[in-house]
């Protein structure tokens, strides 16, 4: 077994809790500050001055808490986007990651596949739009359709995560999330018209 201050360098185990609460604290208070309208661009300057990197599980956890306390889903829903914003470039994934065969990285993978998706969907309508002649676009505008058919099976990825991850997040406490993710999804389909 190695010597604890080779796991912790030259922190103790106390003080590496102390951090991290200090860290969930003021983590906690800068997502506050953008519920009360504080720009997000002078929140994440203070955030990566401050805190430096967070991982994407203290992320979860601090909203799970603010939720705990009474801010609405509601509201974590409505300003999803501009927390994104704010800790973009600040948030580290946790160290352990899914491996193939574990519904997460299922997940995950088709993520990326939509948003791939989507970009090849943008440079396709950037092309269209680029084009002074409109005659050629036929064969450009079928390839939109056939991203289009490939973005139509997001309705089955919803409905993977709502069947199987939701329960389990909820299973383990982790409620207000879940909802908050429901809703994204939720608002995600009246986009799209998903049925």
């Amino acid at each position: 077994m190695l010597p604890v201050h080779l796991i912790y360098g030259d922190k103790t185990m106390s003080e590496l809790i102390d951090n991290s609460q200090r860290k969930k604290e003021l983590l906690k208070h800068m997502i506050l500050q953008l519920h009360k309208g504080e720009a997000p661009e002078a929140v994440e300057a203070r955030l990566s001055r401050l805190l430096g990197e967070v991982l994407y599980d203290m992320v979860v956890e601090v909203k799970q808490e603010l939720m705990a306390e009474g801010l609405s889903v509601d509201d974590v829903l409505k300003m999803c986007d501009i927390h994104s914003a704010a800790l973009r470039g600040n948030i580290s994934k946790s160290p352990k990651g899914a491996s193939p065969g574990n519904p997460i990285y299922t997940v995950q993978q088709e993520n990326k596949a939509m948003q791939w998706e989507m970009a090849s969907v943008k440079k396709l309508f950037d092309y269209i739009k680029s084009q002074t002649s409109k005659s050629n676009n036929e064969s450009v505008i079928n390839q939109v359709r056939v991203h289009f058919n490939s973005l139509a099976d997001v309705e089955k990825h919803y409905r993977r995560k709502e069947n199987l991850l939701f329960p389990f997040m909820e299973k383990h406490g982790i409620i207000g999330l879940s909802k908050v993710m429901w809703g994204k999804q939720d608002l995600i389909r009246t986009y799209f018209i998903i049925g």
